[in-house]
């Protein structure tokens, strides 16, 4: 079986800002701790959803805002 590796470009300090932006406010939003599980969790899924190419902070926010696991 062959494997795919797909490269992955370098999270900078600006592309962090951004995305630290978005999590403080989806946090903020969702009465939500930064770093209680849930926070994580959506702090991992915002680089996913980042890394697999959506860049648009709006559509960033409603992606986390999305439940994709059936739990809150």
């Amino acid at each position: 079986m062959t494997r795919t590796v797909w490269p992955k470009e370098a999270l900078t300090s600006e592309v962090m800002n951004f995305l630290d932006g978005i999590h403080r406010q989806w946090c903020s939003a969702a009465r939500c701790r930064r770093d209680s599980d849930l926070g994580m969790a959506r702090a991992k899924a915002l680089i996913d959803w980042f890394e697999f190419g959506v860049r648009d902070r709006d559509e960033l926010l409603g992606l986390l805002s999305q439940d994709f696991s059936g739990a809150a």
